[in-house]
């Protein structure tokens, strides 16, 4: 009997050798499909060493990290907490729960983890700062604490650690443990003084003046210039209301090239962001940025600061402009810089400045059709019709998918102005409608269509509707009160042009005003004559023309010279 239950051991134990071979054979496949991306090749290769042994821990893990994948949540941890009840001290296992719960907010399942791990390897720093912020989180405040104890172990007396215990113990309400913190920390680092300081300031948020006042004037003796101090000394002013004071150690501060440039920053801030808005207030911002400025012009912080200042109060936009460009000379790839100063100029109307600047900012920023938009206006103005093409093209096919769909829109109304201006007709016509495409509301494109369609008196119910729609978006514009006009006059309805013509031209109009008007261009005048003709107003309409010669626009065509040399109307 005893040689039969030894030969069934032998068996047994021989079977299991051989299905944990098996088990490893399809592990080491499972393990090099999931190298190759075969992720549901993987998934049948742990499903199958399952199949052979149920309590494979690598298998059922492996599975359950993909039953999130697949949003099976709920399914997924119980198949992980049943791998960690396999190989209960494997950290790879605990350390992938816990980051799963705290993902999904479950700190406190997340907590006996991070302990246990905390046991299985207690070199690991990260584990015991992850711990004590969840503690302090959950309103655990001594767990919090004694773990932090726990880590200065490891790692020695630190600031940050102290810190957060200070932080912790006066959230307890125990201000003297808190501040035996800090002392502890000054004590151990007795050459840093910034611990004294801080020190000092929680004193001073707890209104205890006099013993930060004390703490400020022991670290004043070893370093008078201490920035750090300067600045809690500041806060100390303003808390007393001592505003002499306050000045003249913000100004200290501010002047000082020891003052990091962060820290002169934010005190500008505070200065812009609480002072009145009135011309005396301005002046002393002012001043104090144009010393700063005078021994450090490479600050792009206080450049950039200075410069939003100025236009928030509405001071000179050319001292804005040349604080733009100092900013650029700097970082020429300053997108605030290059959009500010794109705009000024499109403002200004100085093409030759906006083209300069529209060029430097897509060598930076190509895929921002805004800058292709204004270049091509600069193009426009020099007639090259071929470049504002081939820009636009270039714009489009590089553009972001962020970029608006009604700049998309401006952008293929030029692509049509241009196309037009080149004659070919039809092409200019898809790019309007494709502008419409992007926004079927496009005031510009839909005049522009509208008034080249009735030129070529081509659709014009068409070129009706949409010049109509225009003049209900704006109806007061004298160019798409004209084109709708000049729509009806082609469309034969010359009461109706003459109506819409009249509050552009009004009849009561003297010849001073229509001339000096610089809304009223030499083709809409010509326009105003065409339809005076066709309503009998002979008269008027030769008064209408010569004035439109006297505009002397570039439009100006033998056509309107023979009518208002002939004083007779040439269709």
């Amino acid at each position: 009997m005893k040689k039969v239950l030894i030969i069934l051991f032998i068996l047994f134990s021989y079977r299991l050798a051989y299905a944990q071979t098996r088990v490893d054979y399809f592990m080491n496949e499972a393990a090099r499909c999931m190298m190759n991306g075969q992720v549901s090749s993987a998934a049948d290769l742990y499903s199958h060493c399952l199949e052979i042994n149920p309590n494979t821990p690598e298998a059922i893990f492996q599975l359950g990290r993909m039953k999130f994948y697949l949003g099976q949540d709920s399914l997924a941890f119980d198949m992980l907490y049943k791998a960690l009840e396999q190989d209960s001290c494997n950290c790879n296992y605990i350390e992938t729960l816990v980051s799963l719960l705290v993902k999904d907010r479950k700190y406190e399942e997340a907590l006996p983890l991070l302990e246990r791990m905390s046991k299985l390897q207690s070199n690991r720093t990260d584990v015991f700062n992850i711990m004590a912020q969840i503690y302090a989180n959950l309103g655990f405040v001594e767990d919090a604490i004694h773990t932090y104890d726990r880590l200065e172990i490891l790692e020695g007396k630190m600031a940050s650690l102290s810190i957060e215990k200070f932080n912790l113990y006066m959230e307890m309400g125990d201000s003297v443990s808190a501040f035996q913190e800090l002392q502890q920390l000054c004590a151990e680092y007795p050459a840093d003084l910034s611990y004294r300081i801080h020190m000092g300031y929680q004193y001073q948020l707890l209104g205890d003046y006099d013993k930060a006042m004390q703490i400020y004037e022991e670290v004043k003796k070893s370093e008078p210039a201490n920035v750090s101090l300067q600045m809690a000394m500041l806060d100390y002013y303003k808390m007393n209301g001592q505003d002499s004071l306050y000045v003249a150690v913000r100004d200290s501060i501010l002047y000082s090239p020891e003052t990091e440039s962060g820290k002169k920053t934010l005190l500008l801030q505070n200065m812009v962001q609480t002072s009145p808005k009135d011309s005396v207030a301005d002046q002393e911002i002012i001043q104090r940025f144009e010393h700063i400025l005078g021994s450090d012009s490479t600050n792009v912080e206080i450049l950039t600061l200075y410069a939003l200042f100025l236009e928030y109060r509405e001071k000179s936009p050319q001292h804005i402009a040349s604080l733009m460009h100092s900013i650029l000379n700097i970082q020429p790839e300053n997108e605030m810089a290059l959009q500010w100063l794109t705009t000024y100029y499109v403002s200004n109307a100085d093409i030759l400045s906006m083209e300069e600047m529209c060029r430097r900012a897509i060598n930076y920023y190509p895929s921002n059709l805004t800058y292709y938009y204004f270049l091509s206006y600069a193009l426009m103005n020099a007639k090259n019709y071929e470049g504002i093409l081939e820009l636009l093209e270039r714009g489009l096919r590089l553009c972001s998918e962020e970029t608006k769909p009604q700049l998309i829109s401006e952008v293929f109304t030029q692509r049509g102005d241009a196309y037009y201006a080149l004659g070919e007709y039809d092409k200019a016509f898809l790019e309007y409608d494709s502008a419409l495409v992007y926004n079927k509301d496009n005031i510009l494109c839909l005049n522009n269509y509208a008034y080249f369609l009735s030129l070529r008196n081509e659709q014009l119910d068409r070129a009706e509707e949409m010049s109509y729609r225009t003049v209900k978006l704006e109806p007061n514009n004298p160019t798409y009160l004209d084109t709708y006009a000049w729509i009806l006059f082609m469309q034969q309805d010359y009461i109706g042009a003459q109506s819409y013509m009249d509050r552009v031209v009004p009849r009561d109009s003297t010849e001073q005003f229509l001339l000096s008007n610089e809304e009223l261009s030499g083709v809409l005048l010509e326009h105003a004559g065409d339809i005076a003709w066709m309503n009998g107003e002979t008269e008027r309409a030769v008064q209408l023309w010569r004035l439109a010669l006297q505009k002397k626009d570039d439009d100006v065509t033998p056509k309107l010279r023979k009518k208002a040399k002939k004083k007779k109307y040439y269709k």
